[in-house]
């Protein structure tokens, strides 16, 4: 029996470390839609024991803290037509309980025969186990497309959901997950309290429906939410889809038009509806058009010469071919968003391999599209902060923040998180600036907690002093944890201030408080690796 406890503990350890390693990946990829301030996460420490040891408990015993979780830390983020997208995740002990639910359910449901294999976004999944890359089930969802096309397939369906996330209908979700999990105690267990998180969530929303549109195990569920979508539409055999991405490729359009009104009717049932709006039948002409990347060729040999690693090469034909490629994305059309983010991607990939290029362009063109296209912040901030050092960028960025055009919070946080990267000298009406946005109730909380965090790395001891007295009036946790690590600079009264802040009842804060405290110099952000040739692999499609 001991051995038996021991290795059902072992199991859920195992499954806590993968949990936890996902979200830092998250956190890495930029993924994360509020940023954790949980620097200490990033490596194996004694304070994260103490987080499985709950986890443990939980799943054990019948306590209450499932029935009264933190509320979902949320934010808009802008999307290609200027509308908003609805990210959230959960608080970091909650948001490690999630995904540690979501792998242990992914791992049994995915073992089952049963698994429609018509969803490709699932294969993100099945990948993950065997430790490869997630992005290449995107690529086979599109290779699928020119699989069907060329078999004569000259009509297609082309749709995806309304609200996705937020129509999914957790009792039926629920209902679904059990019958796969049948006679599997610890999954049921793992369900039961999956399910009293998610209830909590939809709180203040539409009770009992939605899926906080982020973490990655939501991902899962809302793609195991349409398998039996996908049963019932195996009937057409060009059916097939990747997330709520759905096309049904057919030989007349007669068949095309029948198939649509099938996935209407299926997707009903479950309360979800087609986007009308993103929802056509194409002919041969306009699949072409608007499902074949015209450029295809060409990526596919640039993406060739660079595996081969052959630096004169690349430098002969792929640099010139990414920045064309580049300035071209900024003429609108079907897949410039596409070529946009496999250029700059690369780009920056070759500038930290150490080869040499005029990049100054490709900076002016991104600094002139940056309110036109908020949606990239995230691409364009991660280019830019390849040059720490540069004044001129940095001030730039800055000058953004400070201007009308700072509309959308989700992109002002992201700027805010990359302008962290910078080593430049900035001047005292600047750190002023970032002061006096913390203290804006107005702002997002996450991005008051970024203003806070630069003036304190920015700033001098009387910058910080000033932060340690906004400390006492404030109570948001993600405010407090981000003046933690804006005041490591201090120095003869950085222990002082650390020991009387201190709760003893605020385990999460605490440990950031004791983390910090052992640091041997200022720590702000969690370090990624910047892209390199030498490490490029065509299964590591980030952008294509």
């Amino acid at each position: 029996m001991k051995k038996k406890n021991k290795e059902a503990k072992n199991y859920k350890e195992l499954l806590f470390d993968k949990a936890l390693k996902k979200i830092i990946d998250e956190e890495r990829r930029g993924n994360n839609p509020i940023p954790l301030l949980n620097i200490y996460l990033q490596s194996k420490t004694s304070f994260l024991k103490n987080k499985f040891e709950i986890l443990q408990k939980e799943i054990e015993e019948e306590t209450v803290i499932f029935s009264n979780p933190d509320d979902l830390l949320q934010i808009d983020i802008p999307k290609p037509n200027f509308t908003l997208r609805p990210l959230a995740r959960p608080s970091i002990n909650f948001w490690l309980f999630y995904e540690t639910f979501g792998i242990y359910l992914s791992e049994k449901i995915l073992k089952k025969t049963e698994i429609c294999n018509r969803s490709y976004s699932i294969g993100k999944f099945k990948n993950e186990k065997l430790n490869k890359s997630s992005t290449s089930a995107w690529l086979e969802f599109k290779n699928k497309e020119i699989e069907f096309f060329s078999k004569g397939y000259k009509y297609c369906v082309v749709t995806d959901l309304t609200s996705y996330y937020e129509n999914i209908n957790l009792n039926e979700l629920r209902s679904r997950i059990i019958d796969y999990l049948e006679n599997d105690e610890l999954g049921e267990g793992f369900t039961k309290r999956l399910f009293e998180l998610l209830r909590k969530w939809s709180i203040g929303r539409v009770m009992d429906y939605g899926l906080p549109q982020g973490p990655p195990a939501s991902a899962f569920l809302a793609d195991i939410y349409l398998d039996v979508v996908d049963r019932q539409m195996e009937e057409y055999e060009g059916y097939f889809r990747y997330m709520d991405d759905i096309r049904i490729f057919c030989k007349d359009e007669r068949t095309a038009k029948i198939a649509l009104k099938s996935i209407i009717l299926a997707l009903r049932k479950l309360k979800l509806h087609v986007n009308a709006k993103k929802t056509d039948i194409l002919n041969k002409k306009s699949i072409k058009e608007k499902l074949f990347d015209p450029e295809k060729p060409t990526l596919k040999k640039i993406n060739n010469i660079i595996k081969s690693k052959d630096k004169k090469d690349i430098e002969k034909f792929v640099i010139p071919g990414l920045i064309l490629l580049f300035k071209k994305s900024f003429n609108d059309n079907l897949f410039s968003n596409t070529h946009l983010n496999f250029s700059l991607y690369r780009l920056g990939m070759l500038y930290n391999s150490g080869l040499k290029f005029d990049y100054s362009k490709i900076v002016k063109l991104i600094q002139e599209n940056i309110v036109k296209k908020p949606y990239n912040t995230s691409l364009f901030c991660e280019f830019l902060s390849y040059f720490p050092n540069d004044e001129e960028i940095a001030n730039s960025l800055i000058s953004f923040l400070q201007s009308k055009d700072n509309i959308y919070e989700g992109q002002e946080l992201k700027i805010l998180q990359y302008l962290l990267r910078f080593n430049t000298k900035l001047e005292q009406p600047v750190i002023n600036f970032f002061i006096e946005s913390a203290q804006d109730s107005n702002k997002h909380y996450a991005v008051q907690g970024f203003y806070f965090i630069l003036a304190g790395k920015f700033g001098n001891n009387r910058d910080r002093n000033i932060i340690i007295d906004c400390y006492h009036n404030e109570f948001h946790n993600y405010l407090k944890s981000a003046m933690v690590l804006s005041v490591q600079a201090l120095t003869s009264s950085q222990k002082n201030f650390y020991n009387k802040i201190k709760t003893n009842t605020d385990t999460e804060l605490d440990d950031l408080i004791t983390y910090v405290k052992t640091l041997s110099e200022p720590k702000y952000f969690i370090e990624t690796k910047k892209p390199k040739i030498e490490t490029y692999e065509e299964d590591y499609e980030e952008y294509y």
